[in-house]
């Protein structure tokens, strides 16, 4: 059945998996080692986080009541009277977890920190992990995320108090930004970027099965009176491995990318590798030029609307992941006071299986489906899947006496929610980008996304701390369906046509976004957009710093261009007598071809 993809041409979904195999090919090794790299990332994530609601939590032999002992409900001391409102009541002959950093009394925003940490350290360096790649390319910033990963284990495994461990989740922020971000850039280099929702999917996919798997191992292995242990020592296997393969084996993608982005805008390679700058227009007509990383980063987030309505969504994503890995562990591992006790280890690593496995799995199935049908609505009805999923966590949590069957059911819809728009969100952003500066805007939006971390633990927590689990699981759900609300309101597909013309003269709400534009594409690029456009009244100089530029072409002896006349065929290119000089734009002096 041929079907239209959200950009590129019609294709049927035989051929688009035909082309997609034969580009693997041609990289197959490689690509078969990117593979490997983000299986491990996921996997040191799990071994890395799965343990940490055991390592510090509430007390077992000391602990705040509020029910006084009738003889001591009051006392009187110089001559005031006091009633105090709760008791430290400690237990006889009670010993507490040697390796379990305790609490008298358990705050979630103090116990779910690590997730804070994690999110803003991952969250920062998911943009310059978008910076680096295209500056020095995809190899050195993976093996470099190894490299910093190498004193978190040690950190948690030598701790002496529960602030080192948590701060350590700082690292672990700065290696799954590193490593997993440019396994991304990887596969969307040797697959292209018209097939970047099926490569985000795989690479999303493969690295979310294994996290869910891992759930399960780890869950055997833990010792919970000693949770700092095993897991972590295979963590240290995990990171020098990774290091050994990056720096060894892996070769340079960047080159894909750059050669790609060359054939679309019919440019040469070295064009495309120089192209670094862009230019800020200003109404007085004042240029400024702006690091190609930098306007990446303002035009996703504050500049088109498409995709800052992605960025939100985005960090809805892991608002909830957060939500799943920490405030959720912690509501099944000490129960609902007065409706239901804890669930035992075992019951508790499966549910988080079971949101893994449907997170991860279905990933490839829906970016692959975001190529062919468009990103907007599975993105939509992900957000929607999530809100009935917290929705049902919310009603099973309070009223059932055992909820683990609710809480399988809740985790495998939040899972498939999630797994409709997170690779699909990624691709979302590749679509309103160019090859060259891709990296910088999927650091940009990854940003966003992961300081949902960060937020979704402050806010949870909070609300948590105040007024108990089951109403922060409501603000998520309100926060998630206002994202789904802004989605089907702001984004507007990309189709071929505007793909074609340059990610950077297409908008995010139509003419609202041309009135602020902010010039995107590379200088050489826009010359090719000027067929699409009136064009202006002809000067002999389209900028007047090109003068010294000219006269310096004229003491060579070549002859510079009178005013060029407009030639009003298909496509629209300026006509010149002499040397094929080329019109300035953005600033660019001449240059011949």
């Amino acid at each position: 059945i041929a079907t239209t993809m959200a950009i590129g041409s019609v294709t049927s979904s035989s051929e688009a998996i035909t082309q997609i195999l034969d580009r693997v090919k041609k990289n197959a090794f490689q690509f078969a080692l990117a593979t490997l790299l983000v299986c491990m990332c996921g996997a040191t994530l799990k071994f890395f986080t799965f343990p940490m609601p055991w390592i510090a939590g509430q007390s077992e032999c000391v602990k705040i009541v509020h029910d006084a002992p009738a003889y001591a409900s009051a006392f009187a001391m110089d001559g005031y009277s006091f009633q105090p409102d709760q008791w430290v009541r400690t237990e006889p002959d009670c010993k507490e977890k040697a390796k379990v950093f305790t609490f008298v009394k358990e705050e979630f925003t103090a116990t779910t920190a690590y997730l804070v940490f994690f999110g803003v350290a991952k969250a920062c360096f998911n943009f310059l992990t978008g910076v680096i790649s295209d500056r020095i390319g995809r190899k050195w910033a993976l093996t470099l995320g190894w490299v910093i990963a190498i004193p978190m284990p040690f950190m948690v495994i030598f701790a002496e108090n529960w602030w080192t461990v948590a701060v350590s989740n700082l690292f672990l922020g700065m290696q799954q930004a590193l490593v997993w971000s440019t396994t991304i850039f990887i596969m969307i280099d040797y697959l292209g970027q018209s097939n970047s929702g099926a490569a985000v999917g795989f690479n999303e996919t493969i690295g979310y099965t294994t996290i869910a798997i891992i759930n399960r191992i780890v869950g055997e292995i833990l010792d919970e009176d000693d949770p700092r242990g095993a897991p972590y020592w295979i963590v240290v296997g995990l990171v020098f491995s990774g290091i050994f393969i990056s720096a060894i084996f892996l070769r340079e993608s960047r080159t894909e990318a750059q050669t790609e982005e060359a054939s679309t805008t019919e440019r040469s390679v070295e064009a495309v590798q120089e192209g670094t700058q862009t230019t800020l227009l200003w109404p007085s007509g004042r240029a400024s030029k702006v690091d190609v990383s930098r306007s990446a980063f303002v035009y996703t987030s504050f500049i088109n609307v498409s995709l800052m309505s992605i960025c939100f969504a985005g960090l809805m994503i892991n608002f909830l992941s957060g939500f799943a890995w920490g405030l959720f562990v912690k509501w099944m591992k000490d129960g609902q006071e007065g409706k239901w006790e804890k669930l035992d280890k075992y019951t508790i690593s499966d549910i988080v299986l079971t949101y893994g496995i449907f997170k991860g799995a279905c990933q490839v199935f829906f970016g692959f489906l975001g190529d062919r049908l468009g990103r907007k609505w599975l993105i939509t009805g992900g957000l929607v899947t999530c809100v009935f999923a917290l929705i049902l966590l919310i009603g099973v949590g309070r009223e059932n006496s055992d909820p683990s069957d609710g809480f399988f059911a809740g985790a495998a819809f939040l899972g498939i929610g999630t797994a409709m728009m997170y690779s699909n969100n990624l691709a979302a952003v590749c679509d309103h980008a160019d090859p060259s500066w891709r990296s910088s805007a999927l650091g940009a939006y990854r940003f966003w996304r992961d300081m949902g971390y960060a937020v979704g633990a402050l806010v949870t927590g909070a609300v948590a701390d105040s007024i108990g689990i089951p109403w922060s699981v409501g603000v998520a759900a309100i926060a998630t369906a206002v994202a789904a609300l802004g989605v089907a309101l702001l984004y507007k597909e990309i189709d071929s046509v505007e793909k074609n013309g340059g990610a950077g003269s297409s908008s995010g709400s139509g003419s609202a976004d041309k009135a602020e534009e902010i010039e995107m594409e590379k200088p050489e690029a826009k010359a090719r957009d000027v067929a699409l456009e009136v064009p202006p009244v002809p000067q002999p100089y389209p900028a007047m710093a090109n003068v010294g530029f000219v006269q310096q072409q004229q003491q060579q002896g070549i002859q510079a261009p009178p005013p060029f006349q407009p030639h009003f065929g298909a496509p629209f290119a300026p006509q010149y007598q002499q040397a094929p000089f080329q019109p300035a734009f953005m600033g660019q002096q001449w240059g011949s071809a």
